[in-house]
């Protein structure tokens, strides 16, 4: 997807989103794990999943296709919830894409002030301390730039002030 933006304007294409997202969508569908509060391992598995599909959703809105994420936000909460967090800077980079993912899809729902806190509580654990930085570690998990963009600059702002009422850090 990256190359072929570097080239031409990839969201005018459907036939694109439609050979390479949907088959993506359908595996990311077609299993899940329904019992992951005993078993860590399983619930960042399932984060995965689910953060992936919420995703993949964003990118296909810039396609035209609107779709809603609504019933996956509590699922990612949960599954975010049930994680093993002993050594979150070994996950660091999958965390915040995660949280970030699960803060922009989230805008209209009960759940996003979880994705708030979550994120700037991330972001200062991890000494991730702007805007810049977090946006370089989701992309080494996967990120295009130019996706989601006006929730994403929305949520940026919620993140700033989080970080600043909560921890006292102006973030950039």
């Amino acid at each position: 997807m990256k190359n072929e933006l570097a080239v031409r304007d990839l969201w005018d294409d459907g036939v694109f989103a439609g050979l390479h997202l949907v088959p993506l969508l359908a595996k990311f569908l077609s299993f899940r794990h329904d019992n992951i509060e005993d078993n860590p391992a399983l619930a960042r598995e399932e984060s995965c999943r689910i953060a992936a599909l919420m995703y993949l959703g964003g990118i296909r809105q810039k396609f035209g296709v609107m779709l809603t994420s609504e019933i996956y936000v509590p699922k990612l909460k949960q599954a975010i919830v049930s994680q093993d967090k002993s050594n979150p800077e070994q996950i660091k980079h999958l965390l915040l894409w995660l949280l970030l993912i699960g803060g922009v899809q989230s805008h209209r729902h009960e759940d996003h002030s979880f994705f708030v806190g979550a994120l700037a509580g991330a972001m200062m654990r991890l000494r991730c301390h702007t805007w810049d930085e977090l946006l370089t570690a989701v992309r080494t998990v996967s990120w295009v730039d130019g996706i989601m963009e006006k929730d994403c600059d929305q949520f940026h702002i919620e993140v700033s002030s989080e970080l600043w009422n909560s921890y006292g850090l102006f973030m950039s």
